[in-house]
């Protein structure tokens, strides 16, 4: 058999590139079923931790609404109420103080 070193010569680049090509998907399936494995095989810890995560959530939900005393948003409430309660003491008062005693006189 006798080859044409034109033909020889104008395919091997050709066939360099189409290896070359073959190459890089062959490594692309490589890594992309390493990843698919690792993925599957991590999957059940992460099934657990995802569990575990929505567990916590519910709880925060719960915690953020009220539920008649004892929900973090109840403890707020009353806090802010008797905030407010303070603030109304402190205006009745200074106003009974300046009553008695008003600016620039002193205190008696």
């Amino acid at each position: 058999m006798h080859l044409n070193p034109a033909w020889v010569a104008a395919i091997s680049p050709i066939a360099l590139a189409v290896l070359g090509v073959a190459a890089w998907l062959l490594r692309q399936a490589a890594r992309l079923l390493v990843g698919t494995h690792d993925f599957l095989a991590d999957w059940p810890r992460m099934k657990t931790a995802i569990a575990d995560l929505q567990h916590e959530v519910a709880e925060v939900k719960a915690e953020t609404r009220p539920n008649g005393g004892s929900s973090m948003r109840d403890v707020v409430h009353r806090i802010a109420a008797d905030v407010a309660d303070v603030k109304d003491e402190q205006v009745r008062l200074r106003t009974q103080i300046e009553l008695r005693n008003p600016p620039g006189e002193g205190l008696q």
